[in-house]
């Protein structure tokens, strides 16, 4: 069986899992997109450096930030982990959604070569807008007729796959490959929730968040992509320390309720839970 933990951030389902793999002696693999890299610990609440080092747990802190890591990457890097585990007897558990999605679904990614910088520039916005209207309706509404570069991108995909972008994003992005999974939902009560993340983000200042990031950004830099994760992008801004923390907890709310928006809509079957306890009660934990 393929179990598959997710919820919103501080909803508890790191505890779930290594509760569940304690019971079961199964793996666990991470579906987080920040806790692959080694570099990021304080800002990413990775599992236990002892849990990490116990053997179970795989695709935590095994890339480095300077090395270019995206869904296409922890698709190929999962489904590979999959097989090698048979394709069973497993948890899988993060927050990133959009990497669960491409690991369990018939999710194809398009390659295409890079658009040629004079495509299409003898065209408006409006006259590019009023092309894609006819072409992609749904996808046109959603860009509207001032933003250039996205419509353009949109015109161009149909100019080389024959398919408008929604077609082709909607091409086995819900036939789910394997038969053997069973999803597993978080989602506490919100002033409950609100009140873990901002605990979280506390306990976070208090181990050392502030210095680990001022490490990473004078041998690094702050510009690169990994950076931007939430918990670190934050110290970009100017302010005081406890106005940076502040914005670490409102910006941790708000990705929780994108979160929350993206597992319900794109992910049937899941068996929600108001809490920890009923999920280990349906778990027999």
């Amino acid at each position: 069986m393929i179990y598959a933990i997710l919820g919103p951030t501080c909803s508890g389902k790191s505890d779930l899992a290594e509760k569940l793999s304690l019971k079961l002696n199964y793996p666990v693999i991470n579906f987080d997109a920040f806790q692959v890299y080694k570099e990021l610990d304080k800002g990413t609440a990775k599992p236990s450096k002892e849990l990490l080092e116990s053997g179970r747990y795989f695709l935590y802190g095994f890339r480095s930030v300077l090395e270019p890591y995206d869904v296409m990457n922890y698709q190929e890097d999962a489904r590979n982990l999959l097989s090698k585990f048979n394709n069973d007897n497993v948890i899988l558990v993060g927050g990133t959604g959009l990497y669960l999605k491409a690991l369990l679904f018939d999710y194809k990614f398009l390659e295409e070569e890079k658009m040629p910088d004079d495509f299409l520039n003898d065209l408006s916005n409006e006259e590019l807008y009023k092309k894609l209207l006819l072409i992609d309706k749904e996808d046109a509404i959603k860009i509207g007729p001032n933003n250039r570069k996205r419509l353009l991108r949109a015109l161009y995909v149909y100019k080389i796959h024959g398919k408008s972008k929604t077609e082709l994003n909607n091409n086995g992005k819900n036939n789910l490959l394997y038969s053997n999974v069973i999803f597993i939902g978080l989602n506490i009560e919100r002033s409950l929730l609100y009140e873990r993340i901002n605990k979280r983000v506390d306990i976070m200042f208090d181990n050392g968040l502030e210095k680990e990031v001022n490490s990473l950004f004078s041998f690094y830099g702050n510009k690169l992509r990994a950076f931007q994760a939430i918990g670190y992008k934050e110290f970009n801004n100017e302010g005081s320390i406890e106005e940076i923390k502040e914005l670490i907890k409102k910006n941790t709310r708000n990705y929780a309720k994108r979160q929350m928006t993206f597992f319900k809509h794109q992910f049937e079957n899941v068996k929600w839970f108001n809490s920890m306890k009923d999920a280990e009660g349906f778990l027999g934990i």
